[in-house]
C-alpha cells in the first residue's frame, strides 16, 4: 500500500510538472502571435526588436499600455504576457524578430 502512494504521488508530480511547461510554453506562443499580429499593425517589428534586452520590466509594461491607450486591442492577460516575454526575450519572440 505504501509503494502504491508513493507511485501516486510521483506521478501525479510528473503530471503537473508537464501542466507547467505546457502553459509556459503556450504563454509564450501566445506572446509571439501578439507580436506579429497586434504589435506589427502598426509597428515595424524591427522597431520592437531592437528594443529588446534594453526595457525594463516597468518600461515595457508602461509602452505596451501607452499603445492599448492608442488604440491597440490588447486584453489585460494578452498586457501582461506580452510585457513578460519582451522583458524575458523569450524564445518564439525572438524567432519573431529573425
Amino acid at each position: 500500500m505504501k509503494i502504491y502512494k508513493i507511485i501516486c504521488f510521483a506521478a501525479i508530480m510528473f503530471l503537473i510538472s508537464l501542466i507547467m511547461l505546457s502553459k509556459s510554453s503556450r504563454a509564450s506562443d501566445d506572446c509571439a502571435l501578439i507580436l506579429t499580429t497586434k504589435c506589427n499593425l502598426c509597428h515595424n517589428l524591427g522597431r520592437i526588436c531592437r528594443k529588446l534586452g534594453k526595457k525594463s520590466k516597468s518600461r515595457w509594461r508602461s509602452a505596451i499600455n501607452r499603445m492599448v491607450e492608442h488604440g491597440a486591442a490588447l486584453s489585460d492577460t494578452q498586457k501582461i504576457e506580452l510585457t513578460i516575454c519582451l522583458y524575458e526575450q523569450s524564445d518564439n519572440v525572438k524567432a519573431a524578430c529573425k
